[in-house]
């Protein structure tokens, strides 16, 4: 029987951001989604943000680590595990692997923008655990540059949040 993949929630009193990004080639552009949640599950701010470039799978996932850790300290936070399911990107992220030429400017920009009052941590998440980010990433194609909720779920994602929760 094959492992069902989901979501997992950070330690009590930390937080958890997951990103995704999205390419929609036929309009040059692409979409980030972020989900930021607490240990308990419960939405704390997310964000769809549309993004004017033509950029490749491996750019906008670089660029969703990006916009997730900027958008977490706008929302006033510093604890927290900040998760993608790029492989390629987490792995450059923790020092596993030298980051690809095209996303290396990315990946240095967010690590010295970890600065030594955060605690930021990485982590990778399959993309079946990663699923509200990635619709907060497609829902960005219809934005002229972004939406937040704060405190507050959208209603295209309440099904897919319920399935992480029950998944707990």
């Amino acid at each position: 029987m094959p492992r069902v993949v989901g979501w997992s929630p950070p330690p009590s009193m930390r937080y958890k951001v997951n990103v995704d990004g999205a390419v929609f080639s036929a309009q040059k552009c692409a979409g980030v989604g972020v989900m930021i949640r607490d240990s308990n599950g419960q939405v704390i701010a997310t964000l769809s943000r549309k993004v004017n470039a033509p950029l490749g799978a491996l750019e906008v996932e670089a660029k969703a680590i990006e916009v997730g850790l900027e958008f977490a300290r706008d929302v006033g936070i510093h604890d927290f595990i900040l998760e993608g399911d790029s492989l390629v990107v987490y792995n450059a992220l923790r020092g596993f692997s030298t980051p690809p030429s095209m996303i290396a400017p990315v990946i240095w920009g967010i690590l010295m923008s970890c600065g030594p009052l955060d605690r930021i941590d990485f982590s990778h998440v399959k993309m079946q655990g990663n699923r509200p980010a990635q619709m907060l990433a497609k829902h960005a194609l219809g934005c002229a540059d972004y939406l937040t909720w704060m405190e507050e779920t959208p209603c295209f994602l309440e099904q897919a949040l319920l399935d992480d929760v029950n998944f707990i």
